[in-house]
């Protein structure tokens, strides 16, 4: 009888189980049967050592079914010989000797069915991890597919028509070069996966237990490449993304795509979001992949190269994945903000953020100052200090914008174990263009302990050598060009004047 399969054409676990209890079943059964055989008279033990026991002449190829045929039908081995009557209490089963066993030992018997059994279930286990990397594979790329046909392509078609249609006074969607800034080379990146999905695709065709994929895995490394210039462009798509979405036309797309089946409920935001998540979900299948594998199995030890692999590879780019973290939780707080007078800034990073107090004006409160405090939510970015009011509005927190302290030229100091007071000069131009510093204001801050204090202190200072840095940089950048412009321009004098001198020479 054939063995039953399950929907992938493997033999059912289920059947080979029922199969091996059934076996070491009937093999109790006739070693029981031996036994009660062996306790009978004296006159069926006669008949029973007339009989020839009977040996197998090719035991080894014996099957299933001629074993359990034997085990029904052989006779039994004969009983001892008669010795002195047994001391046994009556109704006590005799105990087998050696002979017994030899109806057993004559079939050389091997049970094999525990480690047919584990290559089954690794086999399982590695088809169940394959078929979870194409589930997630084929998902993820109609994802992307769903971007590029609701999003990217309306997006580049409408650019290419006029800023205005003159008829119906339609304003352009967005520009090209907006266009660029905000999807970046996410077009190569749809190729790269349409290309992964078809090589998985091919391999789950003619997958079996002995099967290798390590050789489409190594052919994915290269590719990675993609995602480096992706994330270098992250945060100037998010930072556009967030001014086009105060843009009315832009809006009203962004609002009518959405509404698209395809789409299935998610954000232009979110799905910016989720190729920054690719790597390390490789990374992760590729592992339990590898783990999965027996070290027996031919795609061991390639298997394990891949693994590790991918993870240099996700390590390389961690970097940049945290950095992308960080700018959609800069876009979060200021997408709760209320009342801010700035935007977004493709450069601008979340540094740190903590509730604490805010001391007005007459100093802190444990040096006991005539100033009041309220309650703050300090949020230090990399290029200012902010404080905000949390308030409730529905189900959404928003954060009242409370002031700012810019921090380039800042100076900051501690004034006792809690407080930190906070210089920030206030720049300003004159009618000659030039600049200079008017008067400077102080805040001051109340934190919890001193380690707190600490810690504030040493990002803020960070924060702003940094920032002093940068300015320096550019100021430098400045000079050099505005020096650059009087030695071109007496170049420019000295060629004119000694063309002038041969057109006068020509003349004479």
């Amino acid at each position: 009888m054939s063995a039953p399969v399950d929907d992938n054409g493997h033999p059912s676990l289920a059947f080979l189980r029922k199969n091996s209890a059934a076996r070491r079943e009937r093999m109790e059964k006739g070693l029981s049967r031996a036994s009660s055989q062996a306790t009978t008279t004296t006159s069926s033990s006669s008949n029973t050592s007339s009989s020839v026991r009977y040996y197998p002449s090719d035991s080894s190829n014996m099957t299933t079914a001629s074993i359990e045929h034997y085990l029904a039908s052989a006779p039994l081995p004969p009983p001892p010989p008669p010795g002195p009557p047994s001391s046994a209490p009556p109704g006590h089963q005799q105990i087998l000797t050696d002979d017994h066993f030899d109806i057993i030992d004559s079939l050389n018997y091997d049970d094999i069915d525990d480690g047919m059994f584990e290559r089954e279930l690794d086999h399982r286990r590695r088809e169940t991890l394959v078929q979870q990397l194409i589930t997630s594979e084929r998902a993820y790329y109609e994802s992307l597919r769903v971007v590029q046909q609701v999003f990217i392509e309306p997006l580049q078609k409408d650019a290419k028509q006029s800023s205005f249609n003159f008829l119906g006074m339609k304003k352009l969607v967005c520009t090209e070069r907006e266009t660029r800034w905000l999807f970046g080379n996410f077009d190569e990146i749809v190729q790269v996966h349409q290309e992964i999905l078809a090589s998985l695709e091919e391999r789950l065709r003619i997958w079996g237990p002995t099967q290798i994929i390590s050789d489409v895995f190594q052919s994915w490394f290269t590719r990675m490449e993609a995602y480096k210039a992706y994330l270098d462009n992250y945060g100037l798509a998010i930072t556009t993304y967030e001014r086009l979405t105060r843009y009315q036309p832009f809006k009203k797309f962004i609002d009518n795509a959405h509404k698209n089946p395809a789409v299935k409920g998610a954000t232009l935001l979110s799905l910016l979001q989720t190729p920054a998540g690719c790597i390390s979900r490789y990374a992760q299948l590729m592992t339990k992949l590898a783990d999965a594998t027996s070290p027996m199995h031919p795609d061991h030890v390639a298997l394990n190269q891949c693994r590790h692999r991918m993870q240099a590879i996700a390590e390389e780019m961690k970097k940049k994945i945290d950095d992308a973290d960080n700018v959609d939780q800069v876009l979060m707080i200021h997408q709760a903000l209320v009342g801010a007078p700035f935007g977004v800034k493709a450069q601008r990073r979340l540094v740190l953020q903590s509730p604490m107090s805010r001391v007005q004006a007459g100093g802190s409160k444990s040096s006991g100052g005539g100033g009041s405090s309220e309650e703050r939510i300090y949020i230090l970015f990399s290029d200012m200090l902010v404080f905000v009011r949390p308030k409730q509005e529905g189900n959404r927190t928003l954060l009242q914008f409370r002031g700012m302290a810019p921090l380039e030229r800042a100076r900051v100091k501690p004034i006792d174990d809690t407080s930190i007071e906070i210089t920030s000069p206030i720049q300003g131009v004159d009618t000659l263009n030039t600049t200079f510093v008017g008067s400077s204001s102080v805040h001051i801050m109340q934190t919890e302990s001193k380690d707190e204090q600490e810690r504030w202190l040493k990002h803020l200072q960070s924060v702003i050598e940094e920032l002093d840095r940068v300015a320096r940089a550019a100021a430098a950048k400045a000079n050099r060009r505005r020096a650059g412009h009087p030695r071109k321009d007496n170049r420019s004098l000295s060629s004119s004047g000694s063309s002038e001198k041969d057109k006068q020479d020509l003349r004479n």
